[in-house]
């Protein structure tokens, strides 16, 4: 009976659930339904938001140099519908006003020309090109002013920085080479007379184990009041080899030999050890070396000098670096 009864029960149940999950998923339906029809009607309703946008200045005559401008960036007021003021704000995001200054006044005698503008007409047609035509409330600042001076130019060397580690057994076996060497600067008077070089971004590398080309940077005349370079870009090789050390024999060289005496040196040759590129390992001679030796009154001994080494070659030492001598009868 007991078994009986719990059958009968069960359908119920169900039906109990299923009625109290569609009255929850229709609640839900008709608060979305509800906010959605609230949120509609206010969006479509109009409202006053500032936007701060930045200013670029365009077109700056070609012998004429951007030195100053009164507002880098401006603040505009739009009266539209809510839901295209958060298009705006949120997804496209305000682009910066580009102001052409090509039609400004000219003068190749005026060395600094100060242009005031108005921005409400401009204003006016940057709305226009996202989507706002008639929106424009106000605009702050009304008025800006943008000053340029005369451009000069002047040559000036290429010098290079370096931040470089080498791998065991690695070394740089000539200097970079930069393409081009010299650029030209461009800016007012007083701005090119202080650059004496161009220095572009430091070169940092580490563990080097083979021969790089590579472009640095210098800065490009977008930045208001600042020297610039042309061209931005140079190319730098650094040239890197494996390099081994190696020894050779040299036969010592009397300098201003005692008049009238026979010198022998003990002994009469030294050894020249250096290091040197694996790939100008098989030119290594050691006729391409002069170890010369000179008498010290300070010890009564020959000191001998390396004079003589190939270009190639580098951190030379010679062994020993003193020598005795007898004087022969």
């Amino acid at each position: 009976m007991k078994a009986d009864s719990a059958n009968r029960d069960r359908p119920e149940r169900k039906f109990a659930d299923a009625r109290l999950r569609y009255q929850f998923f229709l609640f839900l339906f008709c608060l979305l339904a509800s906010i959605s029809f609230w949120l509609l009607i206010k969006l479509s309703n109009e409202y006053t938001l500032s936007f701060t946008i930045p200013v670029k200045i365009a077109n700056v005559s070609k012998d004429r140099i951007l030195t100053g401008i009164s507002d880098s960036t401006i603040e505009i007021s739009l009266k539209a519908q809510g839901y295209k003021l958060i298009v705006l704000r949120y997804f496209d995001h305000p682009k910066p006003l580009f102001i052409d200054i090509s039609n400004s006044k000219k003068s190749d005698n005026i060395d600094e020309i100060n242009t005031d503008l108005q921005l409400m007409p401009l204003v006016r047609r940057y709305s226009g090109s996202i989507g706002f035509i008639n929106e424009i409330r106000a605009v702050h600042p009304e008025q800006l002013t943008v000053k340029t001076n005369r451009l000069y130019s002047k040559t000036v060397p290429v010098r290079l920085t370096t931040d470089i580690s080498f791998a065991p057994q690695y070394l740089q076996f000539e200097s970079s080479l930069i393409k081009p060497s010299s650029i030209t600067v461009y800016g007012t008077h007083a701005m090119i007379d202080s650059v004496q070089v161009a220095q572009p971004e430091v070169i940092k590398i580490r563990n080097m184990t083979e021969s790089i080309v590579t472009y640095v940077h210098l800065n490009s005349n977008t930045q208001i009041n600042k020297p610039y370079f042309n061209p931005s870009t140079v190319q730098v090789t650094i040239p890197i080899q494996k390099f081994t050390e190696e020894s050779v024999e040299v036969i010592i060289k009397l300098i201003n030999p005692l008049p009238g005496k026979n010198i022998k040196l003990f002994p009469d040759k030294a050894v020249v050890s250096c290091i040197v590129s694996m790939k100008d390992y098989k030119k290594l001679d050691s006729r391409l070396f002069t170890v010369n030796a000179e008498l010290s009154n300070s010890d009564n001994l020959y000191h001998l000098t390396v004079t003589t080494a190939p270009d190639y070659v580098r951190n030379v030492k010679v062994t020993p670096e003193k020598v005795e001598y007898l004087v022969l009868r």
